[in-house]
């Protein structure tokens, strides 16, 4: 993850967030925990979700790549404690460990080993933590094998895509900016750099990585989740993020 990947889309991205994972929340609302102690959201974006957690967690801290995402976040829910920086650098020596790691939509952009980063995301879970993870999954139909088939698919995709926003939002505007971020050079890049599991694959990884949270398929034919207390999680000796002067 660089901030050069979502900082140019920010404020599209933005609109898009708050109009597609409208869809997430009630699941979320569902599966997070009345109350508790320390969260993590990686790849928190510009903070869609994190009046969710702060209404739930004593301490929230919010990473991004992108410093425009952020800004944005900073500006909605300034309680919350911020870092801007690649989420591989976010560690338990450093940042200590958490009763929740979160995540939406982000964990793909860590490469093309789902085993090492689910595996760094799993370290900053104390024992008795929880996961809550949304990520996109590839669901390419097999008609569209082919490069121009492909194409028409991925078309289909976008008009799809603005017509849920135009509804949603009920609203020509909401519409026309979906339909540009999914047109955007930025996005495009995004989406080709970006490895996503199949939603075997994920299930395969996620439950091997966080044995005991349960996989949910109901949320949108583009997304898998993973919610629950993650069972056989070692007695960590850094529970509390290193002082420094």
């Amino acid at each position: 993850m660089t901030e050069a990947t979502f900082d140019p889309i920010a404020e599209l991205y933005d609109k898009f967030a708050e109009l597609s994972h409208a869809r997430y929340r009630q699941w979320l609302e569902r599966v997070l925990p009345a109350r508790g102690g320390r969260a993590i959201d990686l790849g928190c974006g510009a903070g869609r979700f994190l009046g969710l957690l702060a209404e739930r967690y004593d301490d929230v801290l919010a990473v991004d790549a992108a410093p425009r995402m952020i800004e944005l976040a900073r500006e909605r829910h300034p309680q919350v404690r911020y870092r801007v920086g690649d989420l591989w650098e976010i560690t338990p020596e450093a940042e200590g460990t958490f009763d929740l790691v979160f995540s939406v939509n982000t964990l793909h952009h860590l490469g093309p080993d789902p085993a090492a980063y689910l595996a760094h995301v799993r370290r900053l879970l104390r024992p008795g933590g929880r996961i809550a993870v949304v990520d996109c999954v590839r669901h390419t139909p097999g008609w569209a094998s082919t490069p121009p088939a492909y194409g028409l698919y991925r078309f289909s995709r976008t008009m799809s895509g603005a017509i849920r926003a135009g509804v949603a939002g009920r609203s020509l505007a909401d519409a026309l900016a979906s339909y540009r971020l999914r047109r955007h050079p930025q996005w495009r890049s995004l989406a080709a750099q970006a490895p996503t599991l199949t939603r075997a694959e994920f299930h395969h990884h996620y439950t091997a990585a966080f044995p005991g949270a349960a996989v949910s398929d109901a949320l949108d034919p583009s997304v898998c989740a993973i919610a629950g207390e993650v069972s056989g999680l070692p007695r960590a000796r850094n529970a509390e993020p290193r002082r420094t002067a």
